[in-house]
């Protein structure tokens, strides 16, 4: 569906939306750049083969410490490894506001680059944490083998880890919808002797391992977005599978020590927060480069998705509430809305005349993003550069311009344009579709909103 657009000279510099104005900060507007010419520099866009690594396969995608932990919709290591090499200088600052499972930080400390990363989700975190963190190898198999032990001499849970537990009723109620009484309770047994190591780092580690493992010792369906049980799925043994996976770890963790120490980069910081993108803990003017793969309006629940690991380490007990914290979620109703961007209006606008509650969702997804895009302004040098992984979507038969509506927005708060890269996904990691109630694959004519056949690489300079 085309979107509609009047004349630059009859829109407001100022875009207000139901009355509310929400932000103070000024339009700096760069006279080369409308709506209208954005949108034709991205229709003459082609895509630029080198950038999609095609050939690469699963296990050089995985190297290193980034096949901890599944994460959906996460970018490969080989594209944040390029952009930093790019537009960075070795020592300099990489910042990601979305870190997800922490690939740029990972990369940015091979590289020898400081970096921090932000994510409101407590499991990025816990799987950044672990990630960035190298471990001495004869550390680590010793360390795996006092598990081993431990496991096999005490049966029971520590007293420590079942009364934490007990004191929790309803949350112990929710992951008795997911696990069946005995492998609860092997899990149990692994979380207290996890819990019961002296090195916080050990911890982190394993804790990663054992939520990896919580989908597949679950009724969660197989491959499924959304939470739905499939109680004829055949649950493994969790200390089974528990240490089969802390294998593939512990061989990850050998390749990131080798690689780090023949980089002499063993003590280059990265330093993860469980915090929110729009109010980053990071001075003004600190980072060289901001590097990052935003969440998408149509894209995952992170909340629903994330569930068993956020239940299982108490990091949230109100899914509902825990829901409201991130950006692009469903749960926006009330919320105030300033897009900053004539895109962004006509795509809502749009999307009004189909599905009303929809177009306001979007509209809350873009103003949070400009907050975002405010921040990443702050946070930059000048002359640093902010590196946007987004791809477009459709919802409700209405393009949804993410790319588009992201330069407009940036251009408009003082970002030079540097170039945007049209990036195909190789067809063996494609996003398809999927029905959003189910979770499940679905054919296109079936499916909820189909999802981006290739992405765009933003590069955007502070000046």
């Amino acid at each position: 569906m085309g979107l509609p657009f009047f004349s630059p000279s009859t829109i407001s510099p100022m875009i207000w939306r139901n009355g509310w104005r929400c932000f103070e900060v000024k339009a700096v507007v760069q006279e080369k750049w409308t709506a209208e010419s954005i949108l034709k520099h991205f229709e003459a866009l082609t895509p630029d083969p080198s950038w999609s690594f095609a050939g690469l396969t699963q296990r050089q995608t995985n190297y290193a410490t980034h096949g901890y932990h599944r994460y959906p919709a996460k970018f490969i290591p080989q594209l944040a490894a390029r952009l930093i090499s790019d537009f960075s200088a070795e020592g300099a600052l990489v910042v990601d506001p979305f870190m997800g499972s922490g690939t740029a930080l990972v990369e940015a400390k091979l590289h020898r680059r400081p970096s921090v990363g932000v994510d409101i989700n407590p499991v990025a975190y816990l799987v950044t944490k672990a990630k960035v963190t190298p471990i001495e190898p004869v550390c680590l198999r010793s360390a795996i083998t006092s598990l081993e032990k431990s496991l096999r001499e005490h049966e029971q849970p520590s007293l420590f880890i079942l009364r934490e537990r007990l004191e929790e009723t309803l949350v112990e109620q929710r992951l008795d919808y997911w696990f069946p009484p005995n492998v609860k309770s092997e899990l149990i047994r692994l979380h207290g002797a996890i819990e019961n190591l002296p090195d916080e780092d050990l911890r982190y580690f394993f804790r990663c391992a054992l939520s990896h493992i919580l989908k597949p010792c679950s009724w969660w369906l197989n491959r499924s977005v959304k939470p739905t049980q499939d109680f004829k799925k055949r649950i493994p043994s969790p200390i089974q599978t528990f240490f089969q996976h802390v294998r593939r770890m512990e061989s990850g963790n050998q390749q990131f020590w080798d690689l780090l120490r023949r980089n002499n980069a063993l003590d280059v910081p990265a330093k993860p927060y469980c915090a929110d993108a729009r109010q980053p803990p990071l001075p003004s003017e600190s980072a060289q480069l901001i590097i990052t793969s935003p969440p998408y309006v149509t894209s995952y629940e992170y909340a629903d998705l994330h569930q068993l690991t956020v239940l299982w380490y108490r990091t949230a007990t109100d899914l509902r509430e825990f829901r409201r914290q991130f950006i692009g979620t469903a749960s926006c109703d009330g919320k105030p809305v300033f897009t900053g961007s004539q895109i962004a209006e006509a795509i809502v606008t749009a999307l009004e005349e189909r599905n009303k509650k929809k177009a306001h969702e979007v509209a809350v997804y873009f103003t949070e993003m400009r907050e975002c895009f405010i921040e990443m302004w702050r946070v930059l040098k000048r002359g640093g550069y902010a590196c946007i992984v987004i791809g477009n979507t459709r919802l409700c038969g209405v393009e949804i311009l993410n790319a588009q509506v992201f330069v407009e927005q940036m251009l408009s708060l003082g970002f030079e344009l540097h170039e945007i890269i049209l990036r195909e996904i190789p067809s063996k990691i494609l996003p398809r579709t999927r029905d959003q109630k189910t979770g499940k694959f679905a054919k296109v004519s079936e499916a909820d909103y189909i999802a981006y056949p290739h992405e765009f690489i933003l590069v955007l300079r502070k000046s």
